[in-house]
């Protein structure tokens, strides 16, 4: 070869080879398949052809060519098979070598085992460079995709002379984990020295710790160096093979281990059992006789055999010592036990004191606590306390003392919490800028409503108790009835019955499909006029009359009979009872607004008439009272429909449903109605009462199977005294309170299954 100018780099082994005793106890295969192959005995799962290796648990095929023993690839020698979870392979090192004119001689090397259930073993391989001025490159695509190396600088060769890698001409880089692949390449990147004259020189392999040396051999480049593969059964880890049939690890004496590569596992026999952990049976783990192996487990007594384990019975005069097996004489054992009596004297005597103080720090530590339970549940009473009074609950209690007709009550917290179980996510029925409603069930079982406010000024709080008090008084068929409220809370909760169909809204635009078929008119009608006569009674009969200020189709909710019941979970503030208590915040919906309100902040009963047209428009035309799409002037669904009256084009917005029915004449004049109550003008709009009255002539006009005779006694005054009309009311009773000019605008609100929209 002449004189050359080296670089060297190979993969090398810095673990301990795997010694042959570490596969002497494995069981043997089948009698029928090989077990060894020239020096390389071959343990199950490993075996040579099909039927012999353990397929279910992956390709452990090994190929045997007389002498010489290969993987399932038929290119990879096998040095040695170990049930531990590795196998030694054969490999060869690559090169990079320049002569003295300047010629170079590359040997890049590439090795792969894409197939079976091999990795490169990072804790046992190393890479390894040697050599003056060498770059080397480790790289691999498959598995982990990882490039590293390493580079070396010396100036001769001495600097590179046999001994250990210490860096000097030689350096070391880690291999990463799970590696499947790797090629080897050293790029031109530092220039060669031609001035240097080096030695042909040789390298050999080492073990760990063993000092690099031998570097004058010239045929080092061409010998084989062994490389260390771990393998492993399947991808899951031995939790997850566990509850699988098909798992490896056989017998009761074996013992399942994650894989070192972090991808499947491996089997070994339990502490104080040996054999082939694989197999079960005379060939699997078996105990080990340590009474037979003296020189691994002593005893100087007499041994006993057990289960995974032996006994060691001292002679007399002798005690055992601190290892086991060893005996020693009777002085040395007083010794030792006077001192382990000393020792559990001492360690009893300090468990004692300890458990003395550690019940004295306990007791303080429950007084301590119990006092400080008791503090803060004196101090959340005072508090609830205090909320109830400043809320009105005085007020409300002698109120309630004084009607002892009136169903309403006071509620506290704690039952409110228990019927909603303590206001769990999925009781909220409702959800809106105001607050949230929760459906409950009441210790008599009784389904209510609960609203849950998130804000209230100290107005509102100052008015709340007496608002609270006219509220309770309110009994209509078609107005939801106010249960109850809750005082000790920071704002006020309010308890409605619980009403099951859900709104008109979605009774017209979201049902109106279903098997139930079309809404007939006298239908829409019916629901219309008992709408309408709930209003009314708030308006007329109610002292002080209440005004709603967001009629609209989800704030009326319908029960099993399609029966309408006003509701309002929405705004709730007292109307303005002179100028410098106007609205300073739009209230109510976009679409069914007073256009009058807009310009004045002030509500009226003309407000709920207006907004009353809008749902009776809504009814009359199945249409939603905002359309964002198309033209602007169909948007409004109000001014789209009081432009189709005036344009004599009623027919072309009326929902093709209620024109089947064929009563254009009394469709006419139920939209002349509710053309009276979209008036831009509040003057020119009819009362709620009026309102009420026409819808009752109309429904009234045609015999309807559905019309529902409304008795009297359905509707009671705020003070339950009769009088001679369909709504009642007590004259004495109302001038406690205010007068008929003090209009006062409060929420009607009651449960129901969906939220306003």
């Amino acid at each position: 070869m002449g004189v050359w100018m080296f670089k060297f780099l190979f993969l090398l082994q810095v673990a301990a080879a795997i010694s042959p005793e570490a596969t002497a106890a494995a069981s043997t295969a089948p009698a029928r398949c090989i077990e060894q192959c020239g020096d390389v005995a071959i343990p199950y799962p490993f075996g040579v052809g099909k039927g012999c290796f353990g397929e279910e648990y992956g390709d452990f095929n090994i190929v045997c060519n007389g002498t010489t023993t290969y993987l399932n690839t038929g290119n990879i020698e096998v040095l040695n098979i170990s049930l531990a979870g590795q196998v030694r392979v054969k490999g060869w090192m690559g090169h990079d070598c320049y002569t003295r004119s300047g010629g170079r001689e590359t040997s890049d090397q590439w090795f792969t085992i894409r197939l079976g259930p091999y990795t490169f073993s990072h804790t046992q391989n190393k890479f390894v460079v040697i050599g003056c001025d060498t770059v080397a490159l480790l790289g691999s695509r498959d598995g982990v995709k990882y490039s590293g190396g390493c580079i070396t600088f010396c100036d001769s060769l001495g600097d590179a002379a046999n001994g250990s890698c210490s860096g000097a001409g030689c350096c070391k880089a880690p291999v990463p984990r799970g590696v499947r692949n790797f090629s080897t390449v050293h790029p031109q990147l530092l220039q060669p020295q031609p001035m240097l004259r080096l030695q042909p020189v040789r390298l050999r392999l080492r073990r760990r710790g063993e000092p690099v040396a031998d570097l004058s051999d010239p045929e080092f480049v061409l010998r084989p160096l062994p490389i260390v593969l771990d393998w492993s059964i399947g991808k899951e880890t031995c939790e997850e093979a566990r509850r699988k049939p098909g798992f490896a690890c056989r017998g009761g004496n074996s013992e399942c281990f994650e894989s070192n590569n972090g991808v499947g596992y491996v089997c070994n026999c339990s502490q104080g059992y040996e054999g082939n952990p694989y197999l079960s049976g005379p060939r699997g783990c078996q105990d080990i006789d340590e009474c037979r192996r003296a020189d691994i487990y002593p005893c100087n007594g007499t041994c006993k055999n057990t289960l995974g384990s032996y006994i060691c019975t001292c002679p007399q005069g002798t005690t055992e010592g601190p290892s086991k097996g060893v005996c020693i004489f009777n002085s040395t054992a007083i010794d030792i036990k006077n001192k382990e009596i000393r020792v559990s004297l001492k360690l009893g005597l300090g468990v004692g004191i300890g458990l003395v103080c550690l019940i004295a720090v306990m007791l303080g530590a429950c007084w301590g606590l119990q006092r400080k339970l008791l503090q803060q549940r004196r101090k959340i009473t005072d508090l609830k306390m205090r909320l109830f009074e400043q809320n009105g609950g005085p007020f409300l209690q002698e109120y309630i003392s004084s009607q002892p007709s009136n169903t309403f009550r006071i509620f506290s917290e704690e039952e409110l919490a228990n019927a909603t179980n303590n206001f769990q996510e999925d009781q909220v029925i409702g959800r809106g800028g105001h607050g949230i409603v929760y459906k409950g069930k009441l210790e008599n079982n009784t389904e209510v409503a609960i609203k849950k406010s998130k804000m209230v000024d100290e107005r509102q709080r100052k008015e709340f108790a007496r608002e609270t008090a006219i509220l309770s008084q309110i009994n209509h068929v078609n107005i939801v009835k106010l249960l109850g409220c809750c005082l000790e809370v920071e704002i006020p909760m309010l308890v409605y019955e619980f009403v099951q169909c859900g709104t008109l809204f979605d009774f017209i635009h979201r049902k109106r499909h279903t098997a139930a078929g079309p809404i007939p008119l006298g239908t829409r009608l019916r629901i219309a006029e008992e709408a309408a006569e709930a209003l009314a009674y708030l308006h007329s009969y109610a002292s002080p009359p209440i005004l709603h200020g967001d009629v609209k189709t989800t704030n009326i909710l319908l029960d099993e009979d399609h029966r309408a019941k006003v509701s309002d979970f929405g705004a709730s503030t007292l109307a303005p009872t002179d100028e410098t208590q106007l609205a300073t915040v739009v209230q109510g919906t976009c679409g069914y607004l007073d256009p009058e309100y807009l310009h004045t902040y002030q509500l009226t009963a003309k407000s709920d008439v207006y907004s009353f047209g809008v749902v009776l428009v809504e009814l009359l035309t199945g249409k939603k009272p905002l359309h964002l799409e198309g033209p602007e002037e169909e948007r409004g669904l109000a001014m789209n429909f009081v432009s189709s009256m005036n344009q004599n084009r009623l027919t072309h917005i009326l929902d093709a449903e209620v024109l089947k029915e064929g009563e254009t004449e009394r469709l006419w004049e139920i939209a002349e109605l509710a053309c009276r109550c979209l008036s831009m003008k509040g003057e020119d709009r009819p009362t709620m009462r009026e309102v009420a009255m026409a819808l009752h002539v109309l429904g009234s006009s045609k015999e309807h199977p559905w019309v529902v005779q409304h008795r009297p006694e359905e509707a009671e005054s705020l003070l339950g005294v009769r009088e001679p009309s369909a709504y009642e009311i007590n004259s004495d009773t109302t001038a406690r309170y205010a007068s008929m000019g003090n209009h006062a605008m409060f929420e009607i609100e009651s449960g129901r299954s969906k939220f306003k929209k």
